[in-house]
């Protein structure tokens, strides 16, 4: 497996709340975008990639296999839980909350995915972008309820208040995805300052120049964030792009 993740402040913020972690030989990729109505956004977003990248080290020293779904909840709620801890510890500062995008290489094309917020994981394949991930956010609901459309919901003032981060609660709800992916198919995990300024159509463009081999990975990582900032770069935009 094939990883290369990037993340920059954008061209607005004056600090970077994402972060990202990858380690290709485990097949792991982490990206966490830290809530910044929150004091904690980058502590919490650095805490959460951390403590999972140390925990799968340790498994993998181990010897023991990578996770499954299951077990992927409940690395999800351990790294929950230690955000917890650290917000509830004397003089810490309070609440820490931060999206997360995890996911791991079960081997044979399989991947497992943990999603909590309104960071976004697609799959290109076969010349299709797939969103894989719904929106943990108040206007995603209001889609579903039938009170906004799509496009709407792109350009609504509220379209930044997620409904569930990891860190905020004392049990976290996460949604897990078993990814079966053939030779060469891509994924990508990306911050909302990505995909919130970044069609899908650009998007898919870059991840079938990939696919064509035009562009190696790294090259569509930075051609991606330079389109976001191009944009207005109003966010932070973090990504990472996983080639099976």
């Amino acid at each position: 497996m094939n990883i290369v993740a990037r993340t920059d402040p954008g061209r607005v913020r004056a600090s970077n709340q994402d972060v990202v972690g990858v380690d290709p030989d485990l097949g792991v990729a982490v990206l966490a975008d830290g809530m910044g109505g929150l004091s904690r956004g980058a502590e919490a977003s650095a805490q959460a990639v951390t403590f999972l990248l140390e925990t799968l080290h340790r498994r993998a020293a181990l010897g023991q296999a990578p996770p499954d779904a299951a077990a992927l909840a409940v690395l999800v709620a351990d790294a929950n839980r230690h955000l917890r801890q650290l917000a509830e510890a004397p003089g810490s500062g309070g609440l820490m909350g931060t999206t997360l995008e995890l996911c791991v290489h079960a081997g044979a094309g399989r991947c497992h995915l943990a999603h909590v917020g309104d960071s976004r994981a697609y799959r290109y394949r076969g010349g299709v972008l797939e969103q894989l991930t719904q929106d943990h956010s108040l206007v995603q609901e209001l889609v579903r309820e039938g009170v906004l459309t799509a496009a709407e919901a792109r350009h609504a003032p509220n379209r930044n208040v997620i409904t569930r981060a990891l860190g905020l609660e004392r049990q976290v709800q996460v949604d897990l995805l078993t990814i079966e992916a053939c030779s060469g198919e891509l994924l990508l995990l990306c911050s909302d300052g990505l995909w919130d300024l970044v069609s899908d159509a650009a998007l898919c463009g870059e991840l079938a120049a990939v696919a064509r081999r035009e562009r190696t990975l790294a090259d569509a990582a930075a051609r991606l964030v330079d389109l976001a900032n191009r944009a207005g770069g109003t966010d932070n935009v973090s990504l990472v792009l996983l080639e099976i």
